[in-house]
């Protein structure tokens, strides 16, 4: 369980303070970058500054289920640079599934959808 008091051995720290305890086998299990962070160099903890609390929400839970329910417009560019940070390919593979369905469909053909979709895409 995210935040479990017994099996949380990996804490991530946000930049405002807050913490959330997590499995350091299920985050390897996706992740080469964190298994090699926990097992090599025997890290604790990793430090996600530059995170939101709901965006780092929607990775862990989606490291724990599979599953990229919490995945949002809001959220989408954090998560899908954690994906790419960590090296969980299965994640940005689903990142660029939602890109294509959910950013690039323009329900009112405005301005502002059009210039979010670019500005994502100029920053990947």
């Amino acid at each position: 369980h995210i935040n479990s008091p017994v099996h949380g051995n990996l804490l991530l720290k946000l930049g405002d303070g807050q913490e959330i305890r997590t499995n350091s086998m299920i985050m390897s299990y996706n992740s080469p970058v964190i298994d090699k962070l926990t097992t090599n160099l025997f890290q604790s903890s990793i430090e996600l500054d530059d995170f939101t609390k709901p965006a780092v929400d929607c990775f862990v839970e989606a490291l724990y289920s599979g599953e990229v329910d919490k995945l949002e417009k809001d959220n989408f560019e954090e998560v899908n640079k954690m994906a790419h940070v960590f090296d969980v390919s299965w994640l940005t593979k689903r990142c660029l599934k939602f890109y294509k369905a959910e950013v690039l469909k323009f329900e009112n053909n405005s301005y502002e959808e059009m210039l979010f979709a670019c500005e994502i895409a100029s920053r990947a």
